[in-house]
């Protein structure tokens, strides 16, 4: 900053001298005391960015940021001056040229970074605003002075990056032949199975490291399907075993809430249970499986998916007494050795007094077949980031996709689906066939891995801030 040093005594001194009598007692001036800063805002800043380019070398790019695009709030009670939402990552706040408008026109002077010596406040000086800075404002008369706080906030990290944290490497994890996680209670539950038995473990979300084996109350051992059969609403985790339908809030103590003879349970809305029964028909339970009744479908039932099957469950951005519910999985192999494409259906849950019960659609995008989800093994949805995430292991029947190349998304409800724009593997991913991810309630991903144990977590940045999607999944 370019600026005189300025002797505080000396300009108080100075100040209140400049006090004048212009021809009689009535014309003595008197100066303001009030001292506050009612105004402030920045200029154009430089950012600076780190890319690659195709041949693998660094360079940095040099943009520029509009300032006054982000708003400054002053508190005068606690005399702080900062801006709420953050500037972009990269910018550089070293060199920062702002306007200060301060009460009755009071000086403004600027503390040193290392010393209590002030300086003035020139406006077309620069000032480093990388760390918190100290502002004294002096009444126009010099007899009040109010120091201020400012505190110019950045993105510590790029938006629209994933950023990944590998938490455990865990023998249980690595030995499954299966799995499925779902958040429950602040906690991940991850139903794994072992051929012939099953096993739930969980974790703390803000853990993940250390994975603790769950005993449950129902006397026999948890089935080795379990993983295939576990849905959560509304903060209830429900599972299918051995023709009982259950309930629990922390997958230790279960409770039954019906019975019924089930291929699988599938999916679940804010208000239903949904299953596959024996005969692979699509039904739905608005009593917590107490009662069972026929889905309609739009499309042939041997469309619907069997295995790998995940659903999303999203309210409606134009109806708060609707949701959308989409159904995504595979064919069985042996039947149909010649799918490429997994199979998604979606449904209109109208849960109004006008709820005309519209049937499930079947989503058959023909006219883009290279925009579709591959039939992956393990195949695995959630909800993030507005939209649908899914990826799997390598391809199954006809599909000769390599696993775990990328995440596929969709924007539309399923119709179509592209590599992620901002979702890729983490670096040192290993997995076998079973595969898992889910979504926590604090809006992570998670993904675990057959084979190699691993459990990985992370989240897109959106500079500092984490968005939670409105939307559960299985």
């Amino acid at each position: 900053m370019k600026a005189t040093l300025l002797s505080v005594a000396l300009m108080l001194t100075s100040v209140a001298t400049l006090t004048s009598c212009l021809g009689g007692d009535d014309d003595v001036i008197t100066y303001p005391r009030d001292a506050a800063i009612t105004a402030f805002s920045l200029g154009t800043l430089n950012r600076y960015l780190t890319t690659t380019s195709r041949t693998g070398a660094d360079s940095i790019v040099k943009s520029t940021v509009t300032g006054s695009y982000f708003k400054f709030y002053i508190d005068q009670v606690g005399r702080t001056i900062y801006n709420p939402d953050s500037l972009p990552y990269g910018t550089d706040v070293a060199h920062v040229i702002c306007s200060i408008t301060s009460r009755n026109s009071g000086r403004v002077l600027v503390k040193n970074i290392n010393s209590d010596t002030l300086i003035y406040y020139v406006s077309t000086d620069s000032i480093d605003f990388s760390v918190p800075r100290t502002l004294k404002v002096v009444s126009l008369d010099g007899s009040n002075t109010v120091d201020y706080t400012v505190t110019v906030n950045v993105h510590k990290e790029e938006a629209d990056t994933f950023y990944w944290q590998q938490l455990a490497t865990d023998e249980n994890i690595a030995s499954a032949t299966g799995m499925k996680a779902v958040p429950l209670g602040g906690k991940m539950l991850l139903f794994c199975s072992y051929g012939n038995r099953g096993a739930i473990f969980a974790s703390p979300s803000t853990d993940g490291a250390n994975w603790m084996p769950l005993s449950w109350n129902i006397g026999s051992s948890v089935p080795a399907n379990a993983y295939r059969n576990v849905v959560v609403m509304n903060g209830h985790a429900y599972l299918y075993a051995r023709g009982n339908i259950l309930r629990s809030d922390d997958g230790t103590t279960w409770q039954v809430t019906g019975a019924a003879e089930l291929h699988s349970l599938v999916a679940a809305s804010s208000s239903k249970l949904y299953a596959l029964d024996e005969g692979l028909q699509l039904i739905s339970s608005a009593d917590e499986g107490a009662t069972w009744e026929k889905e309609q479908l739009d499309n042939s039932v041997n469309l619907l998916p069997t295995t790998d099957v995940s659903f999303v469950c999203t309210p409606s951005r134009l109806d708060a007494d609707t949701e959308i519910v989409t159904l995504i999985g595979n064919r069985d192999e042996g039947d149909y050795p010649g799918d490429l494409q997994a199979h998604v259906w979606s449904k209109v849950a109208d849960y109004s007094v006008f709820s005309t019960h519209d049937p499930w659609l079947y989503v058959n995008p023909d006219d883009r077949a290279d925009l579709t989800l591959p039939c992956l093994t393990s195949l695995s949805t959630v909800s993030y980031d507005g939209g649908i995430l899914a990826a799997g292991g390598k391809g199954r029947g006809a599909c000769q996709d390599k696993g775990y190349q990328q995440f596929y998304s969709s924007f539309d409800g399923g119709i179509y689906w592209n590599a992620s724009p901002t979702c890729a593997f983490p670096s040192g991913f290993q997995c076998g066939d079973a595969f898992t991810m889910a979504i926590d309630e604090d809006g992570r991903l998670w993904l675990f891995c057959s084979d190699s144990g691993q459990v990985w977590r992370g989240r897109k940045s959106a500079g500092d801030d984490t968005t939670l999607p409105s939307a559960f999944t299985k």
